[in-house]
């Protein structure tokens, strides 16, 4: 999608957002309705507002795009969205293993085991602290005019 974003700079103004659990919905829905209504200065590039979100904040992006949606439509407005999915490779802090507790074992020395043994204890492969996981991203491009490349690309919703 890089070489298409950047043929789709040259023809459009591309506004990127980004959308996490902490962004106020308010703050969001305003940027792009004002963004969306503004007028392009001697009928200059047409706007595409781009928001992205990880899959903890997907249902707070599809809140701020249906909220200014709705608004877009009561000034009577069109606007096209169009929804991409992705992912990215984010590092996870790893959680340290824990021996399993139980009533008749309360230290956690798993069963068979004798507590002296600890100066034979195989050594495991060393892991870092963290670990690499995919987490899916949702993007969702507006724009008050047809794109014909991101239709093909992604299809297309009118509202």
């Amino acid at each position: 999608m890089a070489a298409d974003q950047a043929l789709l700079e040259t023809k459009y103004e591309f506004v990127k957002l980004s959308v996490r659990q902490s962004t106020k919905i308010s703050d969001r829905t305003a940027a792009i309705i004002s963004r969306l209504t503004a007028e392009s200065p001697d009928g200059g590039k047409p706007s595409i507002i781009s928001l992205t979100a990880p899959s903890k904040a997907s249902s707070k992006l599809i809140s701020i795009v249906e909220i200014a949606k709705r608004a877009l439509a009561s000034a009577g407005l069109k606007c096209y969205q169009y929804n991409a999915l992705s992912s990215q490779v984010i590092d996870v802090l790893r959680e340290p293993k824990k021996t399993a507790r139980t009533a008749n074992n309360p230290a956690g020395v798993e069963e068979g085991e004798p507590e002296s043994d600890d100066a034979f204890e195989t050594m495991g492969a060393l892991l870092g602290d963290t670990k690499k996981r995919n987490v899916p991203v949702l993007t969702i491009h507006l724009s008050r005019t047809p794109i014909k490349e991101l239709r093909a690309q992604f299809g297309e919703q009118r509202a």
